[in-house]
C-alpha cells in the first residue's frame, strides 16, 4: 500500500516535471516560430522542427508513464525476465540480450522499479535516436554496489555533445536524473560510429536489501 501512494505521487510528480513543463517548451517554440514566419523562413523551420521533436518525447513519455502504471513486471521472479518484459514493447526489429545477474530478493521494490525505468530510457534512445539494433543489458552485484550496463550498436556520438531537451531529446537527462536519485554515477563510453555502452553503479546499503 505504501509502494502505491509513493509510485502515484512519483508519476503525478513527473507527469507535471516532464510532459506540462514539456508542453509550455512546446507553445514556446511555436511562438517564436510565429514570430520568424514573415521574416525567416529558416528559423521559423528549426523552431518548428524542435516543436515536433517535443511534442514526440512527451507522446512517449506519457506512453511510458501509463505503462508505469499498468505493469506488473514487480512480480516476476528473476530481474532477466522484468527487463525483457519492460523492454520488449519497445525493441521493434532490434534484439536483445540480457545476462542480469541480481536475485530479484535482494532489491527493494521502489530500487527495482528505478533500474527498470534506467534501463528503458538507455534502451529507447539508443533505438529511437541511435538506430541500434542490438541491446545487450548485463549487471551484477559486487559487495554494497549494484553494476549494471546497457550496450548498443548504434551510431553513437560525443558524449562531451549530448542533443539535450533544446533539440527535443529528454532521454540521458532523464537517465542522469534517476541515477542522482538513487546516489549512483553513470559514465557514457561512446563515439560517433561506434554505439554506446552506458554504464551505472548505485550503491546500497543494508536497510535496502530485503532478508533471505
Amino acid at each position: 500500500s505504501s509502494l502505491k501512494v509513493e509510485e502515484r505521487t512519483r508519476l503525478a510528480v513527473e507527469l507535471h516535471d516532464t510532459i506540462a513543463q514539456t508542453l509550455t517548451g512546446v507553445s514556446l517554440e511555436i511562438d517564436a516560430a510565429r514570430d520568424f514566419s514573415r521574416t525567416n523562413a529558416a528559423e521559423m523551420e528549426r523552431h518548428l522542427d524542435c516543436a515536433a521533436r517535443t511534442l514526440t518525447s512527451c507522446r512517449n513519455e506519457l506512453r511510458n508513464c501509463m505503462w508505469d502504471l499498468r505493469n506488473q513486471t514487480l512480480d516476476d521472479i528473476s530481474m532477466d525476465e522484468a527487463i525483457r518484459r519492460t523492454l520488449t514493447p519497445h525493441l521493434s526489429n532490434a534484439s536483445l540480450a540480457v545476462r542480469f545477474a541480481v536475485n530479484r530478493d535482494l532489491l527493494s521494490d521502489n530500487t527495482a522499479l528505478s533500474i527498470l525505468r534506467i534501463i528503458r530510457e538507455l534502451t529507447l534512445n539508443a533505438i529511437r535516436h541511435g538506430k541500434a539494433t542490438d541491446i545487450k543489458v548485463a549487471g551484477c552485484i559486487e559487495g554494497n554496489k549494484l553494476l549494471f550496463s546497457v550496450k548498443d550498436n548504434g551510431c553513437g556520438f560525443d558524449p562531451s555533445d549530448i542533443p539535450g531537451v533544446e533539440q527535443g531529446h529528454f532521454g540521458l537527462q532523464g537517465v542522469t536524473e534517476r541515477v542522482e536519485t538513487l546516489g549512483g554515477t553513470l559514465m557514457i563510453d561512446s563515439s560517433p560510429g561506434a554505439g554506446v555502452r552506458a554504464c551505472i553503479s548505485i550503491s546500497l546499503p543494508a536497510a535496502q536489501f530485503h532478508s533471505t
